[in-house]
């Protein structure tokens, strides 16, 4: 193979194989990947430098993996091959900015003024939150600015856009004089600041904010600015001139003369929408003159399009509106109802035949959930148990991990149970009212645990032992589904029949791993010290004794801690087509078995 080049085929440091490859720049090559231990498909950069230590773009990697902002994708993995370095991020699911661009000049359309400012403003925010970590893009362009659409609203009349910045990193990973090096052939360099073209300038945070100044201009215009340019209201009429001093501070070709830092140019264009706002310390006077010359006409545009049409706020209340339909038609069993399907079955909690609402909300982020899972959709099932804990169901005992799905399976049949499917699992997990979480719909690292706590557990899971947190717990009474070990269940992946679907844990991410949505794909014969399981049983069963819980594997805790309590339904639960309480029922005393 030759160095400078990968393939379609290519194995990578026997981890990743090459699907294709998106493209070649001054950084390196950029790939899509499959993950050969799971099946999960990667983005992969190939890296133009050789090194003979990975230490110092470890610790820069790992710095990158800490930065936190939803318009950033997640990092997964760092290595070497042949010599050069590579990283793998999530695949997310859309498309580059410059291919929606080129989608619209090949359809003879424009980008609106708000379609314009909403994919600046992400962009802007990703470029904030770097800076806060010290590092700086410097290789901000449409190509790596990845678009995800999605219909939201009455008749799915609405488009919401979420935008990604990928690339962060690489320009601290390469010498600066290899990305400056023949900079001026090359059809990015427009997007680059004019200080890069310096070898070995590495730019501040103006440099990305020029950067962003140059993607108004084309999302605006449909080019891009070279030498005197025309200002974007000389090209579109539509457009008022306040855009015009926005695009020329960013511009500056002194970087001193620009907005000082991308929240400033934030700031700026949310005060072209409102006009109601002073200007704030740090930025220059001509910001100030800039900011009092917007114009009547773009305060008629946000008044109209930001405020009266926001889609995000169009998505929450289609989430609401679904959520409470299923609410209604769902109706909780009595208390009475509850005692006496979990009589002989105290160590786990029924759930009845009905809907839920499977996979990402509407109003969540896409950077959260998978490209595969489905948005916003009904789901179904019929009645069930499910256990409380994970194996060996003993509250207090440490779950049992590293066995395969059959193994996890065989256990389950040893009591007269079964795994559960994915669907089980994730309504056990959202509750009754489909939450995001076990415990509501934002991320609460305390309630569940977070990042693992000791070197002997490096999943992102937390390392305790079952039921050991209370408000890790489901309006179901199911334990530890939005934390602890991830769980096998029964059910073959969409994409990958011969994978199983894995359930409750990610990696390094637990705010979008541990959604009761999420789940990975495995080999069933797979083995894993972060895997283990839970068992259900389909709630049509007879009512039987407890039965004995035979022998764990080697190693694993027995059960025989008192299960929790039951959860209960008030007196008067409702029925028909009055909604039940909003929030979790309270717990009853378990019954004693019969």
């Amino acid at each position: 193979m030759a160095v400078s080049q990968l393939k379609q085929g290519d194995v990578i440091a026997k981890k990743y194989e090459i699907d294709a490859v998106l493209g070649q720049g001054p950084a390196g090559q950029t790939c899509t990947a499959r993950a050969m231990s799971t099946g999960k498909k990667v983005v992969l950069k190939w890296l133009n430098v050789q090194i003979d230590d990975l230490g110092p773009l470890q610790v820069m990697f790992d710095r990158i993996r800490a930065v936190k902002a939803e318009s950033l994708p997640i990092m997964i993995d760092i290595g070497l091959h042949i010599g050069r370095p590579f990283v793998v991020q999530e695949l997310q699911e859309g498309e580059s900015l410059r291919r929606l661009m080129d989608q619209y000049a090949g359809e003879k359309k424009v980008f609106s003024l708000q379609e314009a400012a909403v994919i600046v403003v992400k962009v802007l925010e990703a470029a904030e939150a770097a800076h806060a970590a010290g590092l700086i893009h410097r290789h901000i362009k449409p190509t790596n600015v990845l678009i995800q659409s999605r219909a939201v609203g009455p008749g799915q009349g609405k488009t919401v856009r979420s935008v990604l910045l990928s690339g962060l990193g690489l320009a601290e990973m390469i010498p600066a004089a290899a990305l400056t090096d023949g900079i001026s052939e090359l059809a990015v360099s427009r997007y680059m600041g004019p200080e890069l073209t310096v070898p070995n300038s590495g730019g501040g945070p103006q440099t990305d904010v020029y950067s962003c100044g140059v993607l108004l201009y084309e999302l605006l215009t449909g080019q891009t600015p070279q030498g005197t340019y025309l200002s974007p209201s000389q090209i579109r009429e539509d457009l008022p001139p306040g855009v015009d001093d926005i695009v020329d501070l960013a511009l500056a070709s002194n970087a001193e003369d620009r907005f000082p830092t991308p929240r400033d140019m934030i700031n700026a264009i949310q005060r072209s929408f409102q006009d109601d706002a002073p200007a704030e310390a740090g930025v220059s006077r001509r910001l100030i003159v800039a900011l009092a010359a917007t114009t009547l006409g773009l305060l008629g545009i946000i008044t109209v399009a930001m405020y009266t049409n926001d889609p995000l706020a169009e998505a929450r209340g289609s989430d609401q509106k679904v959520r409470a339909m299923l609410v209604k038609g769902n109706p909780l069993p009595d208390e009475a109802t509850m005692r006496e399907k979990l009589a002989g079955h105290t160590d786990m909690t029924y759930i009845p035949a009905g809907t839920f609402l499977r996979g990402r909300l509407n109003a969540e982020s896409p950077r959260l959930a998978k490209a595969t899972e489905p948005l916003a959709q009904v789901g179904k099932t019929k009645a069930f148990y499910i256990d409380r804990l994970e194996w060996p169901n003993s509250k207090g005992e440490r779950p049992v991990v590293n066995l395969s799905m059959a193994v996890a399976n065989e256990h389950c049949a040893t009591v007269g149970k079964r795994l559960c499917t994915s669907d089980e699992w994730e309504r056990a997990c959202k509750g009754p009212e489909s939450h995001v979480y076990t415990y509501g719909d934002l991320y609460a690292e305390p309630k569940c645990g977070g990042e693992p706590s000791t070197d002997a557990n490096k999943d992102g899971l937390a390392d305790r032992a079952a039921g050991s947190l209370e408000e890790c717990q489901s309006g179901w009474g199911a334990y530890d589904m939005s934390g602890g070990v991830r769980e096998w269940t029964s059910s073959a992946d969409s994409s990958q029949a011969k994978f199983r679907v894995v359930k409750g844990g990610k990696a390094g991410d637990p705010e979008s791993g541990s959604r009761c949505a999420y789940g990975d794909s495995r080999n069933p014969d797979l083995t894993d010290r972060s895997i283990g399981f839970r068992c259900c049983l389909d709630g049509a069963v007879a009512a039987v004794p407890a039965p004995d819980v035979p022998a764990a594997p080697e190693g694993a805790p027995v059960d025989g801690a008192v299960p929790p309590a039951v959860p209960a339904v008030p007196d008067g639960a409702p029925v028909g087509g009055t909604a039940p309480p909003a929030v979790p029922v309270p717990a009853v005393p378990a019954p004693a078995a019969p």
